[in-house]
């Protein structure tokens, strides 16, 4: 990508953060310096490189300039506690720290555990501690030709660690094909061209915000890069630099559909937004497209697949409700081209249409497994396909629908509840912001079937007028025996609640 872009178009915009503006060639130029840097200090092919720092410039060079070196690049999610980045750091064994001024206190906490850290580099205005390395004054000295090391497409390029809602995060090991098919994929999937221009919104610690990234770079494209997800510092960088396309996780998406200053700004020229992270809520993605047009995409992915399983284009979804069909509202679509998805049941045959199972899938986006964690590896990735923990089904039209996790089925007086069914009906509520359904236990029913809910600002509801409100949609069962109110919901980065937590904190 860096060779390709750097031919065709050098002059051409890459990346903007605030008051900084690269062009494809200064990118160029500077990922070929950090390499040779990184080299020079004695590291092989491949060490692991970690960083840690909000989304930036560095951080989207560190997409190019550790892996072209042959180097394993190891992105730290920014909002851990310490011993959480530790855990990670003590993982990956890493060799190099880079990491912004801003979380030096954070390092002080655990660095006498670092042993195993050869060089630390710092990013920022100060200048770097005694013993230290300065990013740019590494960039400034280096050789800027390409990196003098060979690198296979399935040689390992990242770990990127998973979320963790189920425990111990796991670094998925991701090959040089796999960047690639994200930024080929989504450009072909989106039908970005030369005109675009991209917006990363979301951590690029994260597989959501890697997307946008290597879209821009595959599409040679340029990528405007937010620090920090803040939905009026959003409209205000689409209204300025004219963005056409970007992703969302799912819970930026209700805030742009709840957000008065949506209003306030000038952002007709989105066209293309993805959203991913968390299921949709049909009410909530019928909302967007009311007050926004027909210009959001829904995606289905995993860290192990890059991102990449399945998508609801914009094409699609415009045909199906042109046929009158709005239940393709709640789908994430048809797979990627490269990947194939199925629906299976427990013995891993083939579900016809309309039938739930679970959800596997293979293709090029698939991950090489979990870094030192062959157990797990084994579970979770079999024969050629990776079985993502998913309840879905299919249509006779092949559109994925995702009915929600195996873990998260409530299991009620025998009955099985799914969360997204009763979370859309709640999400109709008017007085409804956010929502969250979870099992909690109970002496007569097993499990109780029972709601999280944060308000719209200014609304008033009671438990029982959310519990009568269910009573009309759906099956007495999957109504609500208890509803809570609460300011906010826990969630990760991708935008997935943290069900697990509010377990812990509502059952009685």
């Amino acid at each position: 990508m860096v060779e390709h872009n750097l031919r065709l178009a050098p002059e051409k915009t890459a990346l903007i953060e605030n008051n900084r503006h690269y062009s494809f060639k200064e990118f160029a130029e500077r990922t070929r310096g950090m390499g040779n840097a990184l080299l020079d200090l004695g590291l092989q092919k491949g060490d692991r490189v970690a960083i840690l720092n909000t989304n930036s410039i560095e951080n989207a060079e560190a997409y190019f300039s550790i892996p072209n070196a042959g180097l394993v690049m190891v992105m730290l999610n920014f909002r851990l506690a310490p011993p959480e980045m530790l855990a990670i750091l003590r993982d990956s064994a890493a060799s190099v720290l880079i990491i912004h001024e801003n979380f030096l206190e954070q390092l002080n906490e655990i660095k006498p555990l670092l042993d195993f850290i050869e060089f630390y580099i710092v990013i920022g205005n100060s200048p770097a501690p005694t013993g230290w390395l300065h990013y740019e004054t590494m960039i400034a000295h280096a050789q800027h030709h390409e990196p003098l090391i060979d690198v296979e497409e399935n040689d390992l390029a990242l770990l990127m660690y998973t979320s963790g809602t189920t425990g111990v995060p796991k670094g998925c090991m991701v090959s040089h094909r796999n960047l690639y098919y994200v930024g080929e994929s989504m450009a072909l999937e989106m039908k970005v061209d030369k005109e675009d221009s991209g917006i990363v919104c979301t951590p690029l610690f994260h597989a959501s915000g890697k997307v946008v990234l290597m879209n821009g770079m595959y599409s040679v494209t340029p990528t405007v890069i937010m620090p920090q997800w803040d939905v009026e510092v959003f409209l205000q960088l689409v209204e300025k630099y004219k963005i056409t396309t970007g992703l969302l996780a799912t819970p930026m998406l209700l805030q742009l559909v709840n957000s008065p200053k949506s209003d306030q700004y000038d952002i007709s020229s989105l066209k293309k937004v993805l959203f991913a992270g968390a299921p949709v809520v049909p009410e909530v993605f019928k909302k967007a497209i009311e007050r926004f047009g027909n210009i959001f995409i829904h995606g289905f992915g995993t860290s192990e697949t890059v991102g990449s399983i399945s998508i609801l284009k914009l094409q699609d979804l415009s045909e199906e409700l042109s046929r009158g069909n709005t239940k393709i509202l709640g789908s994430c679509g048809r797979p990627y081209a490269g990947m194939r998805v199925e629906v299976v049941d427990f013995n891993d045959n083939p579900l016809p249409p309309e039938e739930t199972g679970g959800i596997r899938v293979q293709g090029t986006g698939l991950t090489m497994g979990y870094w030192k964690k062959r157990e797990e590896t084994q579970k979770s990735f079999r024969n050629g396909w990776f079985y993502t923990g998913d309840l879905g089904k299919v249509d006779e039209r092949n559109f994925l629908y995702i009915v929600g996790r195996e873990k998260d089925v409530i299991i009620t007086g025998a009955e099985n509840v799914f969360p997204v069914e009763v979370e859309d009906v709640l999400y109709k509520h008017p007085s409804v912001n956010r929502v969250a359904v979870i099992g909690t236990s109970s002496m007569k029913w097993g499990e109780m079937v029972t709601a999280v809910v944060v308000k719209n600002p200014g609304c008033s509801v009671t438990e029982n007028e959310l519990i009568a409100f269910c009573k009309q949609e759906i099956a007495g069962y999957k109504v609500p025996k208890k509803i809570f109110f609460v300011e906010t919901l826990p969630m990760n980065a991708s935008g997935k609640v943290l069900r697990n937590e509010l377990k812990k904190q509502f059952t009685p």
